[in-house]
């Protein structure tokens, strides 16, 4: 009875889309150790070294839970672990993903933003930005970093290579 919930929340979650535009017309997979499906509140939860993919997208952490709406899109995925991982290949054309890494990470499916918090850390191409809260914006690829005067805000940028 708990595979044929589990096949339910993969088909309520299919419209999950990131990036790349082909992304949204990959299937999400999801495994973990365990997974617990509220169909009435409409939320699930996977524990034990859980993985979601979809396209080129990859989340990693100990506990990831998901929310759906209504029309069974998914909302949210909130990924919390130590530390929680994420990838993502923006562009065709990109040699690396994105990769970030936090103590939990948030995304947004209406706003396709990643919000990274817990020692918050992205790399992307050759550059690397810290700090204990990373937004990421998945379709623009603008990052916003926010700390104060005890948890500093840190870049690196490497030279270009010629």
């Amino acid at each position: 009875m708990a595979k044929r919930y589990f096949i339910a929340v993969i088909w309520l979650i299919t419209p999950f889309a990131f990036a790349l535009p082909e992304d949204r017309d990959q299937p999400i997979e999801i495994t973990a150790d365990n997974a617990v499906i509220n169909e009435k509140q409409s939320q699930a939860e996977y524990s034990g070294a859980v993985v979601v993919t979809q396209g080129t997208l990859k989340l990693e952490g100990d506990v990831v839970n998901l929310k759906t709406n209504e029309a069974g899109e998914v909302e949210t995925f909130v990924s919390k672990g130590q530390p929680a991982r994420f990838e993502n290949l923006r562009r065709k054309t990109d040699k690396e993903p994105v990769k970030g890494r936090a103590s939990t990470i948030y995304y947004s499916y209406d706003s396709d933003r990643v919000v990274l918090t817990g020692n918050a850390m992205i790399t992307s191409e050759e550059s690397e930005f810290s700090g204990p809260e990373i937004t990421y914006d998945l379709n623009t690829g603008e990052v916003t970093a926010s700390g104060n005067r005890s948890k500093r805000v840190n870049m690196t940028m490497q030279p270009k290579k010629k």
